[in-house]
């Protein structure tokens, strides 16, 4: 919680942050503001959500009944799984906002429609070769969280967040959802080539709104990969293990424990004559 406290604080600008300089008349930072594509509600919706919808039902699905669990639903009893594999989500999601936060506070790198949100009071006097490190911005159009956000733009939070959700539901549902497999060849890689179109569209779009400068998408792109892989393979171990084993699981196993003892206890002792 404190972590996140800290990235709304940041977001809202309540604590300093570097802001770099712009060069003078730079067409790479002269692009109209056209809003998003993709809003950060709908991103974050969907980094928040979309697995645990996913997560639950997969577990659920694939859950086994036995006599211990007959009287309760398929969806009560895969909850405890299902919370501890997306524990471990929302966990490497909140490391991985924490790295972004920390990278546009510390770069401050603009936008390319930095001149349109914030309206630096140097740009009108400027010489064209000239390398601005002291303004103001002075727009009336846009809210001052916007010029805020204007000298934020490396790396891009939306492509890091939406690779991460993307690769983690496709990588999930590629181990855990063995069940589906039998009922249907095509609903598995349906589900997953959705999570990849998700991600790249979430992505490209950052760029065809002038939101972010390309090095921008592919610094999240990297990031968002790189934390999805550690969440996978460090905190889910790759999915290999149910997170609640099976009841029945359990008493077959203590079961047949007890049949090798009493196999074992049944020899007829060996006499060994020198």
């Amino acid at each position: 919680m404190d972590i996140a406290g800290a990235i709304v604080l940041f977001e809202l600008g309540v604590f300093p942050s570097h802001r770099a300089g712009f060069w003078c008349r730079d067409p790479a930072l002269s692009f109209a503001h056209s809003g998003d594509t993709f809003s950060i509600t709908a991103v974050g919706a969907a980094t928040i959500f979309l697995p645990l919808i996913v997560i639950w039902t997969v577990e659920a699905l694939s859950h086994r009944q036995d006599e211990y669990t007959l009287k309760q639903s398929r969806l009560y009893a895969s909850g405890k799984p299902s919370l501890l594999i997306y524990k471990d989500y929302i966990y490497g999601a909140v490391v991985n906002l924490a790295i972004l936060e920390a990278l546009k506070c510390l770069v401050g790198s603009p936008r390319p429609s930095f001149f349109d949100l914030c309206q630096p009071d140097k740009a009108a006097s400027c010489n064209e070769s000239e390398y601005v490190t002291n303004y103001v911005c002075t727009s009336v159009r846009y809210s001052p969280y916007l010029q805020i956000d204007s000298s934020r733009s490396f790396p891009s939070a939306h492509s890091s967040l939406a690779i991460y959700c993307g690769l983690f539901v496709a990588w999930y549902l590629q181990r855990r959802a063995f069940s589906w497999h039998s009922r249907s060849v095509l609903l598995v890689p349906l589900i997953q080539g959705l999570c990849v179109l998700y991600a790249a569209a979430t992505s490209l779009s950052r760029l065809s709104d002038h939101r972010h400068h390309w090095w921008d998408v592919l610094a999240g792109v990297i990031i968002g990969t790189i934390i999805a892989v550690y969440t996978v393979q460090v905190l889910c171990k790759n999915f290999s293990q149910p997170a609640v084993p099976s009841t029945s699981d359990i008493s077959s196993s203590e079961g047949n424990n007890h049949q090798s003892v009493r196999r074992l206890l049944s020899r007829e002792p060996h006499v060994v004559i020198p």
